[in-house]
């Protein structure tokens, strides 16, 4: 019986040491994630491939998601929107009264010289979501824009409806190759519930 009371006692101090897990650090200019990426105001979570790091705001910015550089993916400097070759997740209350829809949100998020090359309609991680792949001509260069556009109804949370973004952005030379971590990262998106008070991102 003793012996029973120490490993339970073992146990429990190894689950609530992986509770406390921290996988973010505060940089000069940002937030690095690195495992997991967890944004508990929007309810939802991304486990990232080893080796990858993840760049968000510093407060008092909100926290509306993460940025990875395709070509330097465990790269520690700060990563910007301005990245030629990037991953990025982004998350933002929806008003679908407004937009009509999610194909009518990528609509209006199209650069300028940007072609569709293929819509589909599907079902993701248990939520709506919109497939985009779209081709965008700068002089004789082309680049790659792959987005998943999930869409989550605030009506089963209580609060607003969510849209979640998924996407790659890269020269078309190197799309195969950032595909794959691209891919890796859309299947560590994990939905979480949406708190109704305070909640922790650890």
């Amino acid at each position: 019986m003793r012996a029973l009371r120490v490993v339970l006692v073992t146990v429990c101090a190894v689950l609530a040491a992986g509770e406390g897990v921290r996988h973010w650090t505060h940089t000069e200019t940002e937030i690095i994630w690195q495992g997991r990426y967890k944004n508990c105001d929007y309810g939802y979570a991304v486990i990232l491939p080893d080796g990858l790091v993840a760049h968000g705001d510093l407060p008092p910015s909100p926290n509306h998601g993460v940025l990875v550089s395709a070509k330097e993916p465990g790269i520690t400097a700060q990563v910007t929107l301005a990245e030629a070759r990037l991953i990025y997740v982004n998350n933002e209350y929806y008003d679908a009264a407004d937009s009509g829809s999610v194909r009518e949100y990528l609509k209006r998020s199209r650069e300028k010289n940007e072609e569709v090359v293929e819509t589909e309609n599907l079902t993701f991680k248990g939520l709506s979501a919109v497939y985009s792949h779209s081709r965008i001509k700068l002089g004789t260069d082309k680049v790659e824009k792959v987005e998943m556009v999930l869409y989550r109804n605030g009506a089963h949370t209580g609060r607003s409806d969510i849209l979640y973004v998924i996407a790659l952005r890269t020269p078309a030379e190197y799309f195969s190759q950032d595909s794959v971590l691209y891919n890796k990262i859309l299947d560590g998106f994990e939905v979480l519930p949406v708190p109704k008070g305070e909640c922790s991102n650890d």
